[in-house]
């Protein structure tokens, strides 16, 4: 499946050329992002945002460029780049006549044409490397003055810049680039124009305005600074090379750009799958990991564990799904996963109940796939370790009752993956037996007890799955509800949570169901009746009193409505399962959902699949504009089922 975007820019109206954004990776935790007018619209957004202790610690350096040309032809001047500065955009998009079309596969670029010229601005982050190479070439018309201000905020990328800060004014000139160092502490930034030269002028650019940030009611100014201008005489057919690096600076960019075009063009092989899954996969130091989406998450155990088996184990690279795995069991400790890695050196956090359990899964699903023995008879005991910790009781009162089912939870942790908070208010507690936990539970049981048999242990085994009954027959007894025709969402201690959620949906599509095909056929009809949406799957019905159809607004509202109608994408995965398992014509229904997710391709990041939307219609996609577990699941059930999806997408 291959997928590419063509769009003429000056044919969108300014909410969509706002609205869509492009991304770069550069496999270490650093990119490059905008919106597809490059405008930035989110703190996040920049041309270098740069990884100090890669994949963590990331700084945004070069948070904007200031762009334009002169043409020889007439001597007139003509803005490329825009800016937001809260009352407008300026300068106004496409006054001068311009016609940008975009690109984008492997790499964003931007064909530029006035009058009878033709400018090709093309970017790369280099792999492993805190570099971003900006490509700029003169395809038609005879030669131009290219100018380009880099705009430099210099500051973690969760914060903003004011011309308030202290900011070091000094800059060093090397023997083809420039060495500033804004503030003690950060990276040392190089900045460099091949052909071309620098003109100090030191000044600040005030007030930007980032209009995701005001709609996600948060700050939403900043000042930016600028050492200086580069200009360069373009000629027909002879590149130019900016460069913004944090690293050593290359010696050749030319050969370094052409150098990263070669790789991706090999490793990405122009397949989608390949394109989507490669953002999140960070290889640094010979320790894989999974970021868990962009732009502002780390490594997340729960989502690696998920979004491994798609963007590894079916697409091509088990051999890195091993590592990762192996990596994961490495990191045990009584029998609990860590949530997330935080930024910075602080420890990994251990608040989850369910990440160890689909640790399981992905061993069953890289098993399944490879029959790697070796590996096999390496996981069994990881497995054993959580199971033993689990049964017995381990941390946040994690322990197994005397029906079989799991218990988890205290006050003040969210230890499911609905685990927003507002303060001290844990929004969704789900304090007691969730329902996917346990059946998560069943499942470690049973695949547990067949890796046992498979490895002649056939005493362990047979308890096991003794044991994996019991758990069977109190779920069926106890998590059925009659009056909704579904499961009941958690078993808390005051007694059954009926709401209508999508983790029900677990007990349906994981390896070993827990119900029988009636009740299945039923949950399938409540889930495809108030949960389903073209996006995802809402999580809360909307008839429920609790329900939240929008997410939107400060941090407090938003969080209240995460996990309370807003629909998540990567639960796609599940219901897909249980549709071809249940259904005579699963497969078919499965295509068709799947093709209409990917019609959502370039609706907020391109040629990727983000974290959530909202619960009402239109389903606005909301949060992070690149997820792990998202693209994870949709290339997993694609080529699980091999469903004869679309084979090639070119949006226009």
């Amino acid at each position: 499946m291959t997928c590419s975007i063509h769009i003429a820019l000056h044919h969108l109206s300014i909410r969509d050329l706002l609205g869509a954004e492009w991304l770069d990776t550069n496999g270490a935790g650093g990119w490059a992002s905008s919106s597809l007018l490059n405008c930035n619209t989110r703190r996040y957004h920049g041309y270098l945002i740069a990884a100090a202790g890669p994949p963590l610690q990331r700084f945004n350096m070069v948070a904007d460029l200031e762009e334009s040309m002169t043409l020889s032809s007439s001597s007139s001047k003509y803005l490329l780049s825009c800016h937001d500065y809260g009352d407008g955009l300026f300068p106004a998009p496409f006054s001068a006549g311009q016609a940008v079309f975009f690109h984008l596969r492997h790499y964003p670029e931007w064909r530029i044409h006035v009058q009878d010229v033709v400018l090709v601005k093309t970017l790369i982050t280099v792999h492993q490397r805190q570099t971003t190479i900006i490509r700029y070439l003169l395809q038609e018309g005879t030669s131009l003055q290219l100018h380009i201000r880099p705009l430099i905020a210099a500051r973690d990328y969760h914060a903003l810049q004011h011309a308030s800060a202290p900011i070091q004014q000094a800059a060093e000139w090397q023997a083809d680039h420039l060495k500033v160092q804004p503030f003690p502490g950060l990276p040392v930034l190089r900045m460099g124009l091949t052909d071309g030269a620098f003109h100090p002028d030191a000044c600040w650019y005030f007030h930007l305005h980032y209009a995701q940030e005001t709609e996600r009611g948060m700050d939403d100014r900043e000042d930016l600074f600028s050492y200086g201008i580069w200009t360069a005489h373009l000629q027909k057919g002879e590149p130019v090379y900016l460069v913004l690096t944090t690293d050593a600076y290359p010696e050749n960019p030319a050969e370094s750009f052409a150098a990263e075009i070669r790789r991706r063009e090999q490793a990405l092989a122009n397949s989608f799958s390949n394109d989507a899954a490669h953002h999140f996969l960070i290889h640094q130091q010979h320790v894989p990991a999974i970021l868990a989406g962009y732009p502002w998450f780390t490594e997340w155990g729960r989502d690696t564990l998920i979004a491994v088996n798609g963007l590894c184990t079916y697409n091509g690279n088990p051999k890195l799904a091993r590592q990762i795995i192996t990596q994961y069991a490495h990191q045990l400790a009584a029998g609990m996963l860590p949530n997330f890695f935080p930024d910075g050196a602080q420890e990994p956090c251990y608040n989850t109940v369910d990440a160890a359990l689909w640790f399981v899964i992905a061993v069953h699903h890289y098993w399944q796939l490879t029959h790697d023995e070796d590996f096999l008879r390496e996981m069994i005991p990881a497995v054993q370790d959580i199971w033993k910790h689990y049964r017995q009781g381990t941390r946040y009162q994690i322990h197994e009752t005397e029906s079989g089912l799991l218990f988890a939870g205290e006050d003040g942790w969210q230890l499911t993956w609905m685990d927003a908070r507002t303060g001290d208010r844990v929004v969704t507690p789900r304090i007691g037996m969730p329902v996917e936990v346990n059946a998560l539970w069943y499942n470690l049981k049973c695949l547990l007890a067949e890796w046992l048999y498979h490895t002649n242990q056939h005493q362990e085994a047979q308890h096991l799955v003794i044991d994996a009954e019991r758990t069977l027959q109190s779920f069926r007894t106890l998590f059925w509800n009659p009056a909704g025709q579904c499961l009941h969402d958690v078993l808390t201690p005051e007694g059954p949570d009926a709401s209508v959620r999508p983790n029900q949906l677990f007990a349906l599509s994981l390896p070993y169901p827990l119900v029988e095909i009636p009740q299945a056929l039923h949950i399938l009809q409540v889930v495809r009746e108030k949960l389903y949406t073209p996006k995802g799957l809402r999580s809360l019905a909307p008839d429920d009193p609790a329900y939240q159809g929008i997410y939107a607004g400060p941090p407090e509202q938003r969080d209240a409505a995460y996990h309370q109608g807003t629909v998540w994408l990567y639960l796609i995965g599940a219901y897909v399962d249980a549709l071809i398992r249940y259904l005579p014509e699963g497969k078919l229904q499965a295509t068709l959902v799947m093709n209409r997710l990917l019609t959502t391709l370039a609706e907020q990041g391109l040629l990727t699949l983000g974290e959530i939307a909202d619960g009402d219609s239109p389903h606005l996609p909301r949060g992070c504009i690149a997820q792990a577990w998202s693209v994870g699941e949709l290339i997993r059930v694609i080529k699980q089922y091999q469903l004869p999806v679309q084979s090639s997408f070119c949006i226009t």
